[in-house]
């Protein structure tokens, strides 16, 4: 009886660990670092994107020069729907609807293209 109550009690505890360990994409974009899967739903100057952002990385300055491009990308967070506005990199080559990731706490990280 001791041999299965250990047993029972070990399978619990790995399968608790599991869905504790933190989800990783790509091997390099950490779920716990602000990581999300989007996808590019606006790009234009920042007085221009229509839809509302939830996090905006947009600032009273970015209103006022239409040079700098800005992007926004729909997300979600804990199975609710988000967007994030952010300054789309200069070297950045990307398009609606192409699959990203971002990070909703940093408004400085890059903007990559997911592989999937």
């Amino acid at each position: 009886m001791k041999a299965r109550r250990k047993i029972v009690i070990c399978a619990a505890l790995a399968g608790l660990t599991g869905c504790a360990s933190p989800t990783v994409l790509e091997g390099k974009y950490s779920e716990a670092d602000g990581w999300r899967k989007g996808t590019i739903v606006e790009i234009g100057p920042a007085k221009s994107l229509k839809r509302p952002s939830f996090y905006d990385c947009r600032t009273e300055a970015s209103y006022k020069n239409d040079n700098e491009l800005y992007v926004l990308v729909a997300l979600l967070t804990n199975g609710h729907p988000h967007a994030r506005a952010a300054k789309l990199p200069a070297d950045a080559q990307l398009q609606v609807g192409d699959k990203v990731y971002v990070n909703f706490k940093d408004c400085s990280a890059p903007i990559p293209k997911r592989s999937s």
